[in-house]
Formats: C-alpha cells, structure tokens, sequence
C-alpha cells in the first residue's frame, strides 16, 4: 500500500492540550484517530489519551487482514468507552471525563470510519469534498432539517454541545459507521473542532493539489490558528493521500521476525513542547497586531 501522511497538533490559545492524534502503519493498513477531550468536564486530555491508547492496542491485535473492518471499529470504540469510564472511576477522587474521537482503518483500496461526537472525517476527491461526517450535536440536526447552514454552524452558540462521547454514563454510546472505496489521490483528513471551526470547508480542497502533504497540513493549521485568534481551541489534523493498493506488497505473518509497526503519535505536553507552544503563540499574537 502507497501513501502519503501528515498531521499536526497545536495548543492554540490554551492552557493545555486536550486532543490526542495517532497514525499507524502495520500488516498493510494504517489506523489514523483524532481524539478531543471534552472541555467543561475533569481531565479531557487523559479521557482522550485513553480512547488513542485503546485503539492502538485494538489495531495492533489483529493479526493479517481484519475480515470485517466495521465491525471491529465498533468494538474497538465500545472498549475505548468503557475504559475511559473506568479510568475516570479508578481516580482518585474518582472523575467522569469525557472525549469525542473519529478513527479512519485503510486496508486495500476500501476505507472504514467511525466517529462520536464532533470531531470529523473528510474524503476529498478532484477539488470536491466528497464524504463529511456528521456530528452528533444539535447544531447539525438544525443544519440537516436547513433551520441554519454551514457557515451557521460554525459560530452557533450550541456550536460545543455534544450528544455522543466516550466516557460518561456506563451506556455505549451509538457509533457511526461508513466506508468508501479509494481512487488515486484521495486525501481522507480527520480533525477536532478546533480546526474546522475555524476554517471554511472550501479551503480542503486545495490539499490534494500540493505537492508537499506536510507544509500543506501545517499551513491550514495556521489558517485555523489565525482565524479563531486570539479564542483559538486545540487544533488536530491528521491527513493521508491514498496512492495505491500495492499489490507487490507481502502479507505479514505473525512470526517473531514480523516488521515491527511504523507509529507516528502526537506527543503529549513537556517543558520542551511548552516552550515551543509560547513561541508559537507570541507569533501568532505578533502577526495578529500586524493586521491591525
């Protein structure tokens, strides 16, 4: 399988970050999850941290092909789940966080997603934006019943309600589930709200077009950054251009001599990162001060 990927992960204008991004590459398919913890409730960065952790170790326990991808993205969701709720109750004092998380599985030429909660899957396709997720949140019932539109959407004041998550109640939330065979040059982008937000969904497109993924990736980031200075959330974007199935590729057996994963995961907050954070916000709050 041939591919292309980048992704970026930014603080924005907070005092920490919540998401949690994940690209894995093992047996010829590639797992890619974008998770968002949940503000207004305790500890959405350990909520989020858990979800990815789960995944991956979902991902890597299958050995060969997975036969029913969609299957195995609900259950790999439900554990994410109860996993958060059990972590949460095994603090001390016990908490209930919260995060919402979209995964994308590639294997061959077919692409499989799920998603609760807000944040997003795009397929783009030949400048078009092909497949968006819906969100479980009561601005998008309005958006799909036409009571207010995209741009609505947006800066809707229920704009942060969600309706789905994992963690919380005990009760397994309702997992969307869909699939799309790939073409050549298809670009699939997962992201929290924080990205999309704050950028119109016109401006995806242009992904396909460049030749460098990664500057592309990160020069979005900074488009979202700016447009929603100086209340900027966290900002995730994972992004994969399809290529190819690569039929000369060998199926991995489970021996001791198996390659071992490529895994690309956001790292979570150190003093070096900080610092490269403040860096990062005093440029945005200079090139703010310049527009004015």
């Amino acid at each position: 399988m041939r591919f292309l990927n980048a992704y970026t992960n930014r603080l924005g204008n907070r005092t920490s970050n919540q998401d949690r991004c994940l690209v894995l590459e093992h047996s010829d398919r590639v797992l890619l999850v974008v998770a968002d913890g949940m503000g207004g409730h305790p500890r959405g960065d350990l909520a989020a941290q858990v979800a990815v952790e789960t995944l991956r170790r979902a991902f890597l326990s299958q050995r060969g092909a997975i036969t029913e991808p969609g299957v195995f993205l609900k259950n790999a969701f439900a554990s994410a789940h109860l996993q958060v709720v059990d972590t949460g109750r095994s603090q001390q004092p016990p908490i209930v966080p919260r995060t919402t998380c979209v995964a994308c599985l590639v294997q061959g030429e077919q692409a499989w997603w799920a998603h609760v909660g807000d944040s997003r899957l795009y397929l783009l396709r030949g400048g078009n934006t092909v497949i968006r997720t819906r969100d479980h949140t009561p601005v998008e019932e309005l958006l799909r019943s036409g009571a207010i539109d995209e741009n609505q959407l947006r800066t809707h004041p229920l704009r942060n309600s969600v309706s789905r998550c994992l963690g919380g109640s005990i009760r397994l939330p309702a997992v969307s589930v869909d699939h799309a065979e790939l073409k050549p040059d298809d670009t699939l982008l997962l992201c929290s709200d924080g990205f999309w937000s704050a950028i119109a969904e016109e401006k995806l497109v242009g992904i396909p077009r460049y030749g460098d993924l990664e500057r592309a990736v990160n020069q979005l980031a900074d488009a979202a950054e700016m447009a929603s200075y100086p209340q900027s959330d966290n900002i995730s974007l994972v992004c994969m251009r399809w290529l190819s199935a690569d039929g000369s590729a060998k199926r991995t057996s489970a021996t001791a001599d198996a390659p071992q994963p490529r895994e690309r995961v956001a790292p979570q907050s150190d003093p070096l990162q900080q610092a490269i954070d403040d860096i990062h916000r005093a440029m945005l709050e200079y090139a703010a001060e310049m527009k004015k």
